[in-house]
């Protein structure tokens, strides 16, 4: 190795090892330093994967920060694995995925939507918000530099603020934002996150992956594991136009993602729900063209119950 790659690799090891203390600038600081070469994220990338494959050693207990019991559950650790889709792990950073907290003193309130119902929010600190159908989002009136994702999916604008970043919890985790465009999706245990300007470090305790634009990440919190991908930029948040991607999502998943764009009764029966999607479906907004249009990309028939429309594995057609 050269002497400029050792130095290289030194200045990653140092940003690795400061990462959990790391300001807002400071943050910036660290994209501007791993942009500036394509050898900055390689090297922080080894720097990363070789800490993380330490994860036998003891390690020190993680603080716990007291968190209001009627909304959340304490972070519990756990050792993180992951898989990357064809590509090494990106590089840039502009969100930090880590245990949550409120701050004391919050006027917590919630914005909920109905199954394929759209609304946007503006907030004070020019942050935009773009919710899906059948969101639940909480936002604070004292703190507007902090939301809570329950469920369902919004698209969030961050404005830059080099004094406070934006945190977006959900479940144990949280996105910590300084000033980017990304998408994030929560259904049951799983946490999809996509990446359409600056990027974002998934970080549950020390295990950092870094993932650029272009990139989506998803997080399976019951097992702990951590999938990476690539994505076209111009499908993050795509729901906004109907048009939905999928990377190896289940189709009980699928289902979830339609409803909350138009609002139909989708269901897939139980011998094809946790079978896994990849592609992209451009929904019509009319269910009687958008269910057999599915039907027919899965390789399935449909039917319909009523308001309910149903794929199965038995080729029925329905009217």
């Amino acid at each position: 190795m050269t002497t400029e790659g050792r130095d290289i690799v030194d200045q990653a090891i140092g940003w690795h090892l400061r990462q959990a203390g790391l300001s807002s600038a400071e943050w910036h600081d660290f994209v501007v330093w791993l942009e500036a070469d394509a050898a900055h994220a390689a090297a922080y990338d080894r720097v990363a994967l070789d800490d993380a494959l330490l994860g036998d050693l003891p390690r020190p207990a993680a603080t716990i920060v007291p968190v209001e019991p009627e909304r959340f559950v304490p972070h519990r650790s756990r050792r993180w694995g992951w898989a990357v889709g064809g590509t090494a792990v990106a590089a840039g950073i502009v969100a930090l995925v880590m245990p949550l907290a409120m701050a004391p003193g919050s006027a917590a309130y919630t914005i909920r939507t109905a199954p394929g119902e759209k609304r946007v929010v503006a907030l004070a600190d020019g942050t935009r918000i773009e919710m899906n159908g059948g969101t639940t989002l909480h936002l604070d009136r004292n703190d507007t530099r902090v939301a809570t994702l329950d469920s369902g999916e919004a698209i969030f604008a961050v404005h830059h603020d080099d004094g406070k970043a934006f945190v977006l919890h959900s479940g144990n985790l949280a996105v910590q934002d300084v000033g980017t465009v990304f998408d994030v999706s929560r259904s049951g245990a799983r946490l999809d996150v996509a990446v359409a300007e600056g990027a974002v470090s998934f970080q549950p305790g020390r295990e950092a992956i870094l993932v650029k634009a272009g990139n989506a990440l998803v997080a399976h919190e019951d097992v702990g594991q951590v999938v990476l991908s690539k994505i076209a930029i111009d499908a993050v948040g795509g729901w906004r136009n109907g048009r939905l991607a999928f990377n190896a999502t289940p189709l009980g998943d699928v289902a979830q993602a339609i409803r909350r764009v138009n609002g139909a009764d989708l269901r897939f029966d139980p011998h094809l729900s946790a079978q896994t999607f990849t592609g992209m479906v451009q929904l019509t907004g009319d269910a009687a063209k958008d269910v057999p249009h599915i039907a027919a990309l899965v390789g399935a028939g449909w039917r319909r119950d009523g308001e309910r429309w149903v794929i199965s594995p038995e080729h029925k057609a329905g009217n």
